[in-house]
């Protein structure tokens, strides 16, 4: 059984959490208040889906934190903090991706 902050119990009242905030989204500081789960876009506009532009392992870290492997790596698409000179610019702004599910982003993981 899992037990202290990992347990069913306490994860469960997280997403339950998490899903009011898709309701009455105020995810960023922007805090558009649409509901995401009737899919509604804010500022980001983006809806509650999950979008991936890419995923794998990175090697771009201290040597520390990437191994022989890599480290994980999950870029989602959407944001809402319109940089100027965002070096992520087709995956932040254009939502380039792919959508998934929650299944598939656990095998991801």
């Amino acid at each position: 059984m899992v037990e202290g902050k990992y347990s069913l119990e306490i994860l469960s009242q997280k997403i339950k959490l998490a899903y009011t905030h898709l309701s009455q989204c105020n995810l960023c500081p922007r805090e558009c208040m649409v509901n995401r789960l009737k899919g509604e876009k804010g500022y980001c506009g983006m809806d509650a889906e999950l979008y991936i532009s890419s995923f794998g392992p990175h090697f771009g870290e201290e040597p520390e934190l990437v191994g022989r492997g890599g480290s994980g790596t999950i870029f989602l698409t959407g944001c809402n903090l319109k940089c100027v000179f965002c070096q992520n610019y087709e995956i932040s702004h254009l939502r380039i991706g792919r959508k998934y599910t929650v299944e598939e982003l656990v095998d991801i993981m």
